[in-house]
C-alpha cells in the first residue's frame, strides 16, 4: 500500500504562528554582536542586504534562497535566544521544499539542546521539512537521519504542561512520519518512550476536566480534549499502520484498538471517526489474525453498526467505508460461538469481565476444551499472570479462569503445578497493588487447596 503524501513540515497553531510573527519584528543587536566579533563586517553587511531584500516587492534580482549558507552560519556561531529564533524563522521561510545539508541538520540538533520551547520546535520543524526535502532524491539520505534523536526531543514536548507545545510536537512528528525509515524506528525498542507518551496523548483526550480544572486546567495539563488533538496523534497511528510488521503489533503494545473504539463512539467531528476508521481498515487490511480478536474484545462491530445506523455523515466516502470495514470484518469472524469469543478475547490478552467468565455452565460445557492442544488455553491463561503489559484486570480475569478450571478438572491442579502458574497465582497474592488481583489469586489457590483435600 502506498503512503498517502503527507505535507513536509506543517504546522498550523495559532500561539506558534502568533509567536513567530512577533519573532520577525523582534529588534535584534546585530551590530553589537559584529562589535563584539561574533560575527563579521562581510557577514553583518551581508545580512543588512538579505533583510532589504527580504521586506522589498522586487528582491532586487537576487534569489534569497542564496543567503541561505549565510543564515545557517550565523546560527552556528551564535548562542542567543532571540538571535537564533529569529534566525530559525528566516531559514523556515527559505528552506521550501529544498533538501538541507549535514551543516544545516548540525546547527538544528544544536538548538535542541537550548532550553526554549519555540526554537526547539521550529528546530524540528526545519529538520522535518529538509529531509522531506530530500525523499526523491536519496533515500539512503533517510536512512542516516538520526530520527531517534528527534523523537526522544519530541517525547519530552509531550510531556509540556503546555497544549501548544504538545500539538505542534504531534503535528511535527506527523510529517517526520511520511518517511518509512521513520516509521520503523519510532516502533523500535529505543523509541518506545516517545510512542507510549504520543499514545499518552490521545488518552489524556478522554479524560474529562472537572471542577477548577475544566476551565483553567486546560492550559496546564498538556492536553485539550478536542477533536483536533485526538485527529492529529490517530493520523501518526494511520501512518504507522502502513507498515506490517508494526500493524500485527500496534495494538499488542499499546491496545490502541479499544482506545480508538472509546474515541470513535464519542466523537463530534466526522473527520476524527474518518481518521479512526481508517487505522482499523489498515490493522484489518494487514493483519487480521492480530487484531480480529481485540476488535471483538472492543467490540468494533458494533461500534460500526451504531455509527452506521445512528449517525447521519454527510461524507459518502466515510458512509462507504463504514460499511465496507464491517462486512470485511464479519467475512473474519463468521458466525461464532461463546467459546470462540473467548479465545479470541484470551487471544487478544485483555481480558475483561464478560458473562462467560462469570457463568457456571461456560465452564461445564467447555471445561474439557481447555485441555486440547496440549493445553493451550490453560497455558496462555498462566502465560498472561507474567504479561508485563498486562492490565490489573486481565491479570485479575486470569486467576479466576485458572481457579474455574481446577474446580470442573480434578487434575487440574497438577497440570497448574508443573507448568508454574500455581507459583505466579502465588506470588500475585502478595506482590500486586491491586485488591482485585489480591483478591480472586487467594480464591484460585483456596480452590487449589480444596481440589487437593477432596482428591
Amino acid at each position: 500500500m502506498t503512503v498517502p503524501d503527507v505535507p513536509g513540515a506543517m504546522v498550523n497553531n495559532q500561539f506558534f504562528e502568533e509567536f513567530t510573527d512577533k519573532v520577525r519584528v523582534k529588534p535584534i543587536p546585530w551590530e553589537g554582536y559584529s562589535r563584539a566579533g561574533l560575527i563579521s563586517g562581510d557577514e553583518l553587511r551581508e545580512l543588512k542586504e538579505y533583510q532589504h531584500l527580504a521586506h522589498s516587492s522586487t528582491g532586487g534580482g537576487r534569489d534569497l534562497a542564496e543567503y541561505m549558507g549565510l543564515l545557517v552560519r550565523l546560527t552556528e556561531k551564535l548562542s542567543s535566544i532571540d538571535a537564533l529564533q529569529y534566525l530559525l524563522v528566516q531559514i523556515d521561510d527559505l528552506l521550501g521544499d529544498s533538501c538541507g545539508g549535514e551543516q544545516l541538520q548540525r546547527c538544528m540538533f544544536r538548538c535542541l539542546e537550548k532550553k526554549d520551547d519555540y526554537l526547539g520546535l521550529k528546530a524540528c520543524k526545519i529538520l522535518v521539512g529538509s529531509i522531506a526535502g530530500c525523499s526523491a532524491q536519496a533515500e539512503a539520505e533517510q536512512r542516516e537521519f538520526p530520527f531517534a534523536r528527534l523523537f526522544g526531543y519530541l517525547e519530552r514536548c509531550m510531556r509540556s504542561e503546555l497544549t501548544s507545545v504538545v500539538d505542534v510536537a504531534v503535528q511535527v512528528m506527523q510529517s517526520a512520519l511520511r518517511s518509512r525509515h521513520a516509521r520503523m524506528v519510532l516502533f523500535g525498542e529505543d523509541c518506545a518512550p516517545c510512542l507510549t507518551q504520543l499514545v499518552g496523548v490521545l488518552r489524556r483526550t478522554q479524560q474529562p476536566l472537572t471542577g477548577a480544572a475544566g476551565s483553567a486546567g486546560s492550559r496546564t495539563r498538556g492536553v485539550v480534549a478536542v477533536p483536533q488533538t485526538q485527529y492529529e496523534v490517530v493520523f501518526c497511528l494511520w501512518l504507522l499502520s502502513f507498515e506490517r510488521p508494526i500493524a500485527a503489533a500496534l495494538d499488542r503494545r499499546l491496545d490502541v484498538i479499544a482506545l480508538t473504539a472509546e474515541i470513535a463512539r464519542s466523537a463530534v467531528k466526522e473527520k476524527v471517526v474518518r481518521i479512526v476508521v481508517a487505522l482499523w481498515a489498515n490493522l484489518l487490511r494487514l493483519a487480521a489474525p492480530a487484531n480480529v480478536p481485540a476488535m471483538l474484545v472492543g467490540r468494533v462491530p458494533a461500534c460500526l453498526a451504531t455509527l452506521g445506523a445512528g449517525r447521519s455523515f454527510k461524507d459518502e466516502d466515510l458512509r462507504a467505508d463504514l460499511k465496507q470495514l464491517s462486512e470485511d470484518l464479519a467475512e473474519h469472524t463468521g458466525v461464532m460461538t461463546t467459546w470462540d469469543e473467548y479465545l479470541n478475547e484470551l487471544a487478544s490478552g485483555k481480558l475483561a469481565w464478560s458473562p462467560a467468565h462469570r457463568s457456571e455452565q461456560f465452564w461445564k460445557l467447555h471445561i474439557r476444551r481447555m485441555d486440547e492442544n496440549d493445553h493451550r488455553v490453560v497455558r496462555q491463561l498462566a502465560d498472561l499472570l507474567t504479561e508485563p503489559t498486562a492490565s490489573e484486570t486481565a491479570l485479575a480475569v486470569a486467576c479466576h479462569d485458572l481457579s474455574q478450571y481446577v474446580r470442573f478438572n480434578p487434575d487440574g491442579k497438577r497440570l497448574l503445578a508443573r507448568i508454574g502458574a500455581k507459583a505466579r497465582v502465588m506470588a500475585l497474592m502478595t506482590t500486586s497493588k491491586c485488591p482485585d488481583v489480591r483478591y480472586e489469586a487467594l480464591l484460585c489457590v483456596q480452590q487449589i487447596m480444596l481440589n487437593a483435600w477432596r482428591n
